[in-house]
């Protein structure tokens, strides 16, 4: 089912001066999750299905994409180039979504842990027709994204930057519409308004624009960041830029909408899930995996989801009463096993071997 966003449907000017792609199906579902409920002892305890927003590749990217790759299209682009973490769900969602829409995708790509969806989404990248470039670290991207973007315009190529996560002010907006989802969720009876609103946080966009979203609508959850990135890189004050940036975006286009500004107090931060940094697993972000696929059915990973949900779960032991938890699974759900059966990981470029021929994560295989 594809609806038309609640950010046109609460801000109708928006319509004229937005552009926007249709790739997901919305709203995505809400769901009370008892069995974990009686597992913890816990008063209330929902998830926001956004890990069914598009049959194609679900998640969150598929949100803030509906916006980005409309802004590419507007701009005659050929393809985006962005970056990520070896096995980045953010890159294949782009390559997916962008293929769809005619766009091709280079991706940065920088390493990280070896995870056995690492290995998935690699082979996934080279069915896509991604044009996979080996940055090797994070301060090596600049050179990488220089010398790419210069070829690209000796080919006579326009590519669209697009950077970490797709969390621009512009790709924030998906999650502002979330936001605004979830309120007439509220409204019409699906979920009490939750006390705490949690998502795992890497480059803030989907906390930020939840953020918004929610006060844009009236709801007076407060919104929590898990981080599943270092603090250099994930953090309060960050976040609360993001939101503001993205706030005076909404301004601009509409000055009516008087979207409001944030400090880094407006978050609940937690990054005692990290553990010993991105993508390495925990105890409790394991068993939260374990848990929610046994007793909910629902297919989590430990870098993002794991994580939030064990904060989600901690936090929902201290409430009482009537107050509930929403926890908003950003994992896409969809089954690549059948399309990369048989692939050998040796049509990669050399760089990418490595993580087919080094061992997995510790607890990878626990999970």
């Amino acid at each position: 089912m594809q609806e038309e966003p609640a950010l046109f449907r609460r801000f109708p000017r928006l319509r004229d001066v937005l552009l926007h792609v249709a790739l997901g199906e919305w709203p995505t579902p809400v769901e009370r999750m008892r069995e974990l409920e009686e597992a913890h002892g816990l008063p209330g305890f929902y998830v926001k299905r956004d890990d069914l927003s598009s049959k194609a590749y679900g998640g969150n990217k598929v949100r803030k994409l509906e916006f980005v790759l409309a802004d590419a299209l507007a701009r005659k682009c050929d393809g985006v180039m962005t970056m990520g973490a070896a096995g980045s769900n953010h890159v294949l969602a782009t390559a997916i979504h962008g293929k769809s829409l005619g766009l091709s995708t280079t991706a940065l790509l920088f390493d990280q842990t070896c995870a056995e969806y690492v290995r998935r989404n690699l082979l996934m990248d080279y069915r896509s027709g991604v044009r996979m470039v080996w940055a090797h670290s994070i301060p090596l991207i600049p050179l990488a994204f220089l010398r790419e973007m210069t070829g690209a315009r000796l080919r006579g190529e326009r590519l669209y930057w697009l950077g970490p996560g797709g969390s621009s002010p512009l790709g924030c907006l998906g999650y502002v519409n979330a936001g605004l989802e979830l309120a007439e969720q509220v409204e019409e009876g699906v979920l009490p308004e939750p006390g705490f609103v949690v998502t795992a946080m890497g480059t803030h966009g989907t906390s930020a624009g939840l953020w918004l979203g929610l006060r844009l609508s009236g709801l007076r959850s407060r919104v929590v960041g898990v981080a599943v990135v270092e603090t250099a890189y994930c953090n309060a004050a960050l976040w609360a830029r993001l939101v503001n940036r993205t706030a005076a975006l909404l301004n601009r286009l509409d000055p009516g909408i008087r979207a409001p500004q944030a400090g880094p107090s407006d978050l609940v931060y937690i990054a005692n899930e990290l553990g010993r940094g991105y993508a390495h697993l925990t105890p409790a972000d394991v068993k939260a995996v374990r848990e929610a696929r046994e007793l909910e059915g629902l297919q989590l990973e430990g870098t993002y989801t794991g994580k939030a949900l064990a904060a989600a779960l901690e936090m929902g032991r201290g409430l009482s009463g009537d107050e509930s938890v929403l926890f908003v699974n950003t994992y896409n759900s969809v089954d690549f096993s059948p399309q990369i059966a048989g692939t050998d990981y040796r049509l990669l470029s050399k760089p990418f071997h490595r993580f087919f021929e080094m061992p997995c994560r510790a607890l990878e295989y626990e999970m």
